[in-house]
């Protein structure tokens, strides 16, 4: 069982924000569940006593990429024509219940697994500090930051494609 209150709030609150967020039908909408659901994450990495990253969580997903996604929601401007019909009942409900079936088959083997642990006793020295996150970020993890660097810039260059107006010939 779970005995850390924070833990249990915070992934409670990132969990139910983020089934919000996929199932809301206006993109603003959901835009402000992500919101919600990348301050639990902040909130969580405050509780595994990583301050640092729980702030640079916030400037760069909160401060940066939800505010480019709502640019992009914004300058889009979708119709009620365009975000097109909710689907039936019969589908969401399907979906929900292979969703469910899903996190059950990853879920089970983690909660009974005695040897998982949800949270690790102490911290190691230096988690979540500046030094440590550096030399991860720029030296273990430096293609995958890079990659993620060109996926974002090419997302806006998408986005501005598709905002573009067609001209009339």
């Amino acid at each position: 069982m779970i005995d850390d209150p924070v833990f249990a709030v915070a992934a409670g609150v990132g969990l139910g924000s983020s089934v919000l967020m996929v199932t809301q039908r206006n993109p603003v909408y959901s835009a402000v569940w992500l919101l919600i659901a990348f301050l639990s994450v902040a909130v969580l990495f405050l509780d595994l006593h990583a301050p640092f990253l729980a702030a640079i969580h916030v400037l760069v997903y909160t401060g940066a990429i939800l505010v480019l996604f709502l640019f992009v929601i914004m300058l889009l401007n979708l119709s009620e024509h365009e975000l097109g019909s909710e689907y039936p009942v019969s589908v969401r409900l399907a979906v929900a219940v292979l969703c469910a079936v899903l996190f059950a088959a990853l879920a089970i083997p983690i909660t009974t697994d005695p040897s998982v642990r949800v949270r690790p006793a102490a911290p190691p020295e230096g988690y979540g500090s500046v030094e440590e996150v550096g030399r991860l970020l720029y030296g273990s993890y430096a293609l995958p930051f890079e990659l993620v660097s060109v996926l974002i810039v090419v997302a806006m260059f998408g986005a501005m494609v598709l905002a573009k107006k067609k001209r009339l010939a």
